[in-house]
C-alpha cells in the first residue's frame, strides 16, 4: 500500500548504507486512493480543497469524528465513505486517507519495535523513521497546520531477492522445487514467531514476504496492519460477563485460530504450486492452537 524505493545512505563513517525508505503519503499508492475498486489518482485541485480544509480548522473536528465513527464500528472508517457531493466530500476524503497513513506509521514503528528481537532474522532492521517536511511545491503551512503536511516514512534494511509469491518463477528461487517446501515453512513459522509476540497481522498473505536471494530466508515485510494482544486484552476486558474461567491468553490464541497468520501465507502457496505447477507440498505445519490453548488453561488451572 505504502510508496518504497531503494535509497543509499551515507554514514558518518563515510560507508554507503543501501536501504528502503518507505513513505506513509496519502498521495500516492494504488491500494490506499481506491474508490468502488477504481483508482482515484491525487490531483492539485484535490490538494487545493485538503490545504483549505485544514486552514480552515476542520481537521481537529473532523478527527474527532472519524475516531467516534470507528469506535462505533469496531473497525476503520473506509476514507471513500466520506467522499460524497458536499463541499468539503473531497477534503474529508483526503482528510481520512491522512489519518489512515498516519495510524499505519504508528502501528508499523510499533510493531517493529515489540520484534525488536526478529529484526534482522525474520523481519528486516528498521534502522530509522522519517520525516519530510517541505514536501509540497506550494505555500508552507502555518506552524500550527505543518504536521498534516509532512510525511512519515521509515527506513529499513534492503532485502535482495523475491516475493514468496514468485518462488516458481523467480531466477534467484532455487531451481530444485525440493528446497521450496523449506522456505514455505520458514515463513509460516515467521508468521508464528510473530504473532507469538503479541502482534497479530491483519494483512498477512505470501505478497508480503521477502526471501532474501543469498540465504534464502523469508522476511515478512508490511506491519503497517496490525493489532496488539495487551490493547485487545482491555477490549475484552471491558466485555467480560464475569467468567471466572475466561482469561485473556486463552482468549488471544483463540484469535490466534480464526486469524491462523501461518496459514495465510502457507494455504495459498500450496495451491499455487498444485495448480499451476502440479506440485503437492507434503507436509507443511501450522500451530497446534487446541493444544496451545489446553495447556494455557492446565498452566493457569482454568477449567477446559
Amino acid at each position: 500500500m505504502s510508496p518504497v524505493r531503494e535509497v543509499v545512505v551515507r554514514t558518518q563513517s563515510g560507508s554507503e548504507l543501501y536501504a528502503v525508505l518507505k513513505i506513509y503519503d496519502r498521495r500516492f499508492g494504488l491500494d490506499l486512493r481506491q474508490v468502488k475498486r477504481h483508482p482515484d489518482p491525487h490531483r492539485a485541485v484535490h490538494e487545493d480543497a485538503f490545504r483549505s480544509f485544514v486552514e480552515r480548522g476542520k481537521m481537529t473536528g473532523f478527527l474527532r469524528e472519524y475516531e467516534r465513527e470507528t469506535k462505533e464500528r469496531g473497525t476503520p472508517v473506509r476514507a471513500s465513505s466520506y467522499l460524497d457531493k458536499t463541499q468539503d466530500g473531497r477534503a474529508r476524503y483526503e482528510a481520512a486517507l491522512w489519518q489512515e497513513c498516519a495510524e499505519h506509521f504508528e502501528c508499523e514503528t510499533e510493531a517493529y519495535s515489540r520484534l525488536s528481537d526478529l529484526q534482522g532474522s525474520l523481519i528486516p532492521h528498521m534502522y530509522a523513521h522519517v520525516r519530510i517536511t517541505d514536501a509540497y511545491e506550494t505555500q508552507p503551512p502555518s506552524r500550527s497546520t505543518a504536521r498534516y503536511f509532512e510525511i512519515r516514512g521509515v527506513l529499513l534494511q534492503a532485502i535482495g531477492g523475491y516475493k514468496l509469491w514468485d518462488i516458481a518463477t523467480a531466477p534467484e528461487a532455487p531451481a530444485n522445487p525440493g528446497a521450496w517446501q523449506a522456505i514455505i515453512q520458514s515463513a509460516c513459522n515467521a508468521a508464528y514467531e510473530i504473532n507469538r509476540r503479541g502482534v497479530v497481522m491483519e494483512d498477512c498473505a505470501p505478497r508480503n514476504v521477502v526471501v532474501d536471494a543469498r540465504t534464502q530466508r523469508p522476511f515478512i515485510i508490511d506491519l503497517a496492519q496490525c493489532e496488539f494482544r495487551d490493547r485487545l486484552a482491555e477490549v475484552w476486558r471491558a466485555m467480560d460477563d464475569n467468567d471466572e474461567d475466561w482469561d485473556p491468553d486463552v482468549e488471544y490464541w483463540q484469535l490466534m485460530r480464526q486469524s491462523n497468520n501461518p496459514g495465510k501465507i502457507g494455504a495459498p502457496m500450496v495451491r499455487q504450486l498444485q495448480l499451476q505447477r502440479g506440485i503437492k507440498l507434503q507436509g507443511i505445519t501450522y500451530p497446534d492452537y487446541d493444544r496451545i490453548m489446553r495447556d494455557l488453561r492446565q498452566k493457569k488451572g482454568l477449567k477446559s
